[in-house]
């Protein structure tokens, strides 16, 4: 056999499998979709891999073979959410230049999120706030840390430009990202049960503690 047969016989070989890749790959993403609406209809109580089985015509048995178990695919859809969380984060960090302005932007970000995304939030961060620590990938980074790693920086700017007060940045990025994650988790579990919960209050609520966190954290 020549080399130009063996040359087109591995060329043919690789596009073969390239193809049931990307197959895979397509699979993966349309049970992933799929996931993605049953959960932001039904919730986690409501969500299960046969209903999202049967909403794309596949049976339970594919739905295994891409993801192990319940548990296993809801990850994957709250990865989904927290690299939207990560993203919107980032762009408010960017859109501002003054450090106050910033740790600002930044706490809108985290309320806008949570309020547009209510059942992710609460999974992301109240139901199962394991997952915020999980490892995504090889390297050891977590879309959680990397969330929060943007706020201790706009922190630090912040102390270093004189803008607040120097201290802890951990203690004080802890104090305004507890003040964010208190308020959103009230809103979301509060909403339809205490008027005062309701999106205007929560938002004039935020403002408010926006304020009491520049008189606080003045140098």
């Amino acid at each position: 056999m020549s080399n130009q047969t063996l040359t087109r016989q591995a060329r043919i070989k690789q596009r073969s499998a390239e193809r049931r890749e990307r197959s895979r790959q397509e699979t993966r993403q349309a049970i992933l979709e799929a996931a993605t609406r049953m959960f932001e209809r039904e919730g986690y109580e409501g969500f299960s891999l046969r209903q999202v089985a049967e909403n794309i015509g596949y049976t339970p048995t594919t739905i295994y073979l891409y993801f192990k178990d319940k548990d296993d695919l809801l990850f994957a859809v709250c990865s989904q959410g927290f690299a939207e969380f990560t993203q919107a984060l980032q762009t408010a960090y960017a859109a501002h230049s003054d450090p106050l302005e910033r740790l600002r932007a930044l706490g809108w970000a985290y309320l806008e999120f949570g309020l547009s995304h209510p059942l992710h939030y609460q999974m992301m961060f109240m139901q199962r706030a394991e997952w915020a620590t999980r490892v995504f990938d090889a390297r050891g980074q977590t879309e959680g840390s990397s969330s929060y790693l943007i706020l201790m920086n706009a922190v630090v700017e912040a102390m270093k430009a004189g803008r607040i007060r120097l201290g802890d940045p951990t203690e004080t990025t802890n104090l305004i990202w507890s003040g964010i994650h208190g308020i959103v988790s009230l809103a979301l579990s509060m909403k339809g049960i205490v008027p005062k919960w309701e999106e205007s209050e929560v938002r004039r609520l935020v403002e408010d503690y926006f304020q009491m966190l520049d008189k606080g954290l003045q140098p």
